[in-house]
């Protein structure tokens, strides 16, 4: 089994909850090298590596996508990485994690645009869908709220064969046509729509104040090791020490 690094790309002054709930979930449940954030890094959470990038751009996507290119000229990370989201959570222990599509890019822009018309994403994905056939490419969507495992050389590559595409991951996978499986999307609002599946994935709002935000930080109570803490203080009963000297959880 490889384990490769797992990287969280975040806007410089983030402050949000989510990623200490969703780093809780990947150290009791996925497979990695080491951890490693872009851009950000809140108080109170200590990566493996943090590598700063001052983020400039008009967009989200502009900032996001800048940082990530960071990363992917950064040498001291694993060939492939993992690429999370601070609202991704692992609900399973996984031994050999996969990635997945969530069905065609046909389908998706159906949907889309019946639920808000031809708005400048819907054009985006029509544009994707576009270049790809125009390529002899398969048209798969890859944009599912999941980890998605790249290799950093074919990754930054993606940008030169695709410049301006603002659909990274659909353009990598079906450009790569990397091995993958069904799934549906699991981003929810509340209990009543979680998906029997491995993963979870949370809007600000129902992590902050739905009932799956609150579900998920019972379930995931016990802090990582990647959390601040005092080494000073008495040993609980339930740490101990790995040969690190890092605490670990049992």
């Amino acid at each position: 089994m490889s384990r490769y690094d797992i990287v969280y790309i975040l806007k410089n002054n983030y402050e949000g909850e989510e990623l200490k709930y969703s780093l809780r979930s990947v150290v009791m449940n996925f497979p990695y090298r080491k951890i490693v954030f872009v851009g950000g890094c809140p108080d109170g959470i200590e990566p493996d590596i943090y590598i700063p990038h001052e983020q400039i751009g008009s967009t989200k996507w502009d900032r996001s996508m800048a940082s990530l290119k960071v990363a992917l000229n950064d040498n001291r990370l694993t060939d492939d990485i993992w690429l999370f989201n601070d609202d991704f959570f692992v609900m399973d222990r996984m031994t050999d994690p996969v990635n997945y599509f969530g069905g065609s890019l046909e389908k998706k822009i159906i949907d889309a645009r019946a639920k808000v018309g031809n708005s400048p994403y819907v054009q985006r994905l029509d544009i994707c869908r576009g270049k790809l056939l125009k390529m002899g490419k398969d048209t798969l969507s890859f944009a599912l709220h999941v980890p998605m495992l790249v290799n950093r050389a074919q990754a930054l590559s993606i940008f030169d064969i695709f410049p301006n595409q603002k659909m990274f991951r659909s353009l990598y996978g079906n450009y790569y046509k990397i091995d993958c499986q069904r799934m549906d999307d699991v981003k929810v609002t509340d209990l009543k729509t979680v998906p029997d599946t491995r993963y979870i994935s949370t809007s600000d709002e129902s992590f902050s104040k739905g009932s799956v935000g609150e579900f998920l930080k019972r379930y995931f109570v016990e802090p990582s090791k990647y959390e601040n803490r005092d080494r000073n203080r008495p040993i609980d009963l339930h740490e101990r020490y790995d040969e690190e000297g890092d605490i670990r959880y049992e």
